[in-house]
């Protein structure tokens, strides 16, 4: 597929979705050309895209993390009815990283990490792991799986018609772990 076929098909949905994250039109329309010249660069290095529209959003969603983490902005999320607030120097997305490491057993951890925070191709996952594709993929999804399992045991998550989480609270009565607490608090989320 041309650049422009895929930008062309995908532009608006994907604006839409940054400016759901970010609420300066100036930025998310940055944030929209730094994503396409991501999509260009990576297809003139011939790499191999089996889904654009997926790989487009992901891009997306790394690149608002990308931005909020360079800028330091403030962020409110609400949880349980009450704010959290993100201190300048903190992105929820610095949270992943730790849940992931300390809540799932190493073999599902280490390739989910890879993936989905270091954005790491699914066949450089499995060169670097020693794995076969195949071993690599399965274990990405079971690690989703089981992450989504351990995390709804405590947390409501509601989500949009397209799929995208857009509230979530902590259950009534359910503490959460004070490892987790205690990364909260390093990190400088609070509650």
């Amino acid at each position: 597929m041309m650049f422009n076929e895929i930008w062309n098909k995908h532009e608006s949905h994907l604006l839409n979705f940054i400016k759901t994250r970010v609420s300066d039109q100036c930025i998310a329309e940055d944030i929209l050309q730094e994503v396409s010249i991501k999509l260009l660069d990576n297809i003139n290095r011939k790499t191999v895209i089996k889904n654009y529209k997926t790989w487009l959003f992901q891009v997306c969603r790394n690149t608002i993390a990308d931005y909020y983490r360079k800028n330091k902005k403030h962020s409110e999320l609400s949880i349980n009815n009450s704010e959290i607030e993100i201190n300048s120097s903190t992105c929820v997305c610095d949270l992943s990283e730790f849940v992931i490491k300390t809540y799932l057993p190493e073999e599902y951890s280490k390739p989910l990490y890879l993936s989905d925070i270091k954005q790491k191709s699914q066949q450089e996952i499995a060169q670097i792991l020693n794995l076969s594709l195949t071993a690599t993929k399965s274990r990405i999804q079971r690690a989703r799986k089981k992450l989504k399992e351990i995390i709804s045991e405590c947390v409501d998550i509601n989500y949009n018609d397209r799929g995208e989480i857009f509230d979530f609270q902590l259950k009534k009565g359910c503490e959460l772990p004070s490892e987790l607490r205690a990364e909260i608090d390093r990190i400088n989320l609070i509650l």
